[in-house]
């Protein structure tokens, strides 16, 4: 460091007292300024003060200090000329803090608070509240062997109690999904405090002690068998008779996912799921978790496929285009192309699949990334237009007045 501010902080002292105090007029315009302004003040110590008037020496040092406060240079002189530069500052709390004008430090002071305002997160009931920690002898030399990273160890486990559960019937199929959330997951603002039961805690707190391998086959287990008493009582839970069911319904049991959450998906089976943070699951940290062989695909909470490896295009077959990861988008984050999907797969399944048949994934993987349903809507109207002028034709035929669209009306239809 060159200090080359304070040369030019002084540099412009220097230049101010000469062009302003070595000014009689200007020198005298400062200190009437000053003088009426010191006399105001709330603070007795500088209301006396300035009460006998402005010396050319007290005038000259409260110009240098001036200058060094705007620039952040000057130190507290523990004397009367901090309590002018002070009331000099406007509304701010302390010396150190810069306020040019009074309107600018509202400006900054209405600031904070949006801020403090969208920053702020609810704090939990202490019977909510969950606290992990450990000691290690070198985190860092931890972090470079994934074996001995316990903290990423314990973040990336999902808890084996559901965070979102839907029982879902969508055109002929019928299910329920299970969403189990990582520890990660706990800690952000997307999560609501009910969920945080003593049994997630003494399972989070296990994990402290515990093998991660082993930890994740306790998981899959008890995984396993919530999503076999969901559906015992389903024979057919994944075809229903054809008109014993609504088009779409969703019966969403538990949810304790806070509104429009930013999540990333990892699908392990047909209804069972582990939400994570937005970067949580991504295609580096994955070869190191231990959920890497049972992963299938992950999913973003906009539709977006980030990793696949189920090679699955159709629509009734586990994978990216399986209708349950749409649903769960479709009640967490409400996206459009969530709706879309299960109002095709309620009323046109087979469009649907004939456009994916079709669809190369060329622009990407998942409904998100194509436009075929847009083609298919379009040839739709296309071919109602065409019906429409056939039967226009056919009824003002024997009249002989045959009225027919434009053609830039047809070439709209098509450009749907």
């Amino acid at each position: 460091m060159e200090m080359t501010i304070s040369k030019s902080v002084s540099s412009l002292e220097e230049q101010l007292v000469q062009n302003v105090l070595g000014t009689p007029v200007l020198s005298h315009i400062l200190q009437n300024i000053l003088t009426d302004k010191f006399k105001r003040s709330p603070d007795k110590v500088v209301s006396d003060f300035s009460s006998g008037g402005l010396t050319d020496d007290v005038l000259t040092e409260t110009l240098c200090q001036i200058v060094q406060q705007k620039f952040e240079q000057r130190m507290p002189t523990r004397d009367i000329f901090d309590q002018l530069i002070l009331l000099l500052s406007g509304e701010q709390q302390s010396l150190m803090e810069i306020s040019y004008t009074k309107q600018q430090q509202k400006q900054k002071q209405r600031q904070q608070n949006k801020n403090q305002d969208s920053d702020a997160m609810g704090i939990f009931n202490v019977k909510h509240q969950l606290s992990l920690s450990f000691i290690t002898s070198d985190y860092f030399r931890d972090t470079h062997a994934s074996q001995k990273d316990k903290t990423k160890f314990i973040l990336t486990q999902p808890i084996s109690v559901p965070i979102l559960t839907i029982a879902y019937t969508v055109g002929t199929r019928q299910g329920t999904i299970n969403v189990y959330p990582t520890v990660q997951f706990l800690y952000s603002h997307h999560i609501q405090q009910d969920y945080i039961t003593e049994e997630v805690k003494i399972e989070a707190k296990g994990f402290k002690e515990s093998n991660a391998k082993e930890c994740f086959k306790k998981f899959l287990a008890r995984a396993e068998e919530t999503y076999n008493n969901c559906n015992s009582d389903d024979s057919g839970k994944n075809q229903v008779a054809s008109g014993s069911y609504e088009k779409c319904d969703l019966n969403v049991k538990t949810n304790f996912v806070g509104q429009s959450p930013q999540y990333t998906i990892a699908a392990l089976r047909e209804g069972v799921y582990v939400i994570g943070m937005k970067d949580q699951f991504n295609i580096h940290d994955l070869d190191l978790s231990v959920m890497k062989k049972r992963v299938q695909y992950i999913m973003d909470d906009m539709g977006f496929v980030l990793f696949d490896n189920t090679g699955s295009r159709n629509v009734d077959t586990f994978g990216p285009y399986f209708i349950e990861q749409y649903i769960i988008m479709d009640v967490l984050s409400k996206q459009e192309v969530a709706q879309n999907v299960l109002d095709y797969y309620s009323e046109n399944k087979e469009t649907i699949q004939r456009g994916l048949d079709s669809y190369t994934e060329k622009q990407g993987k998942g409904f998100v990334c194509w436009r075929f349903l847009i083609n298919e809507t379009a040839k739709a109207m296309a071919k109602e237009l065409d019906m429409n002028i056939s039967d226009d034709e056919i009824t003002n035929g024997s009249s002989g007045s045959k009225r027919r669209r434009s053609d830039s009306s047809d070439v709209d239809a098509a450009s749907l």
